[in-house]
């Protein structure tokens, strides 16, 4: 799974380098945690055909949801079951998303033997541009009638750079899919099997981290500073 990002670039270089039409987001301050229910940028067409940037909620509150707190259950939907879970299965066709981060964090499971602490890493783009992730969104209505726009991560098996570390990893597509994945409509399965896979392995780079990013209550740049190796268990 992906439980938490960064995000350091500025709202409008990513509005240019996403092609964006119309900048609705506010800007938004830079984040070395950003965890779910808090909000991030995300780019989605209009229903006027617009490519916005929009600041959504992290965790998913589909929009027949009786309790929005469904919504910190599903900040990640697994490429594999898309099409099969009702959450996810209308908005496969009609509402997918590009959600572009700085980097993002996994905790590595100990081995039996192994102090029981998961120890984080933290994975970005060797060439230092943003990741750009594979997204769901939805709109769901409070009592009152207010929109509130909410979005989930897409997941598949984690490359070869990630193994180590997690099974799991972002979908993270490639500057020649984000059209694609944004054009409404629904995709074939073969289509989206070819879309939603690993990413090569050379395009991320990651190291461990120090602990103190498991606090949703601390951020700072200190965050993404290398931890010292000696005190990191060895990856399997």
């Amino acid at each position: 799974m992906c439980g938490r990002t960064t995000s350091t670039t500025p709202r409008d270089i990513l509005a240019r380098l996403l092609d964006v039409d119309e900048v609705e987001a506010p800007e938004l301050p830079a984040r070395w945690n950003v965890t779910p229910t808090q909000p991030v940028y995300a780019v989605a067409i209009s229903s006027t055909g617009a490519r916005k940037l929009r600041a959504l909620k992290w965790g998913l509150i589909p929009s027949w949801a009786k309790d929005p707190r469904i919504g910190s259950r599903l900040i990640n939907a697994r490429a594999e079951t898309l099409d099969q879970r009702p959450a996810y299965r209308s908005l496969l066709a009609s509402r997918r998303a590009l959600l572009p981060v700085s980097g993002f964090y996994e905790w590595r499971r100990p081995e039996p033997g192994e102090p029981a602490t998961k120890w984080p890493f933290y994975f970005y783009r060797a060439d230092g541009q943003p990741l750009v992730f594979a997204g769901l969104w939805d709109i769901w209505y409070d009592a009152e009638g207010r929109p509130i726009r909410t979005c989930t991560i897409v997941t598949t098996a984690a490359n070869s750079t990630m193994a180590s570390v997690h099974h799991r990893m972002p979908v993270i597509l490639a500057r020649h899919d984000w059209d694609e994945w944004l054009k409404p409509g629904p995709l074939s399965p073969s289509h989206l099997a070819g879309l939603l896979v690993p990413a090569p392995d050379e395009l991320l780079d990651g190291y461990p981290v120090g602990p103190a990013v498991s606090s949703a209550r601390n951020d700072g740049p200190e965050l993404i500073e290398r931890a010292a190796t000696e005190i990191v268990p060895a990856p399997r």
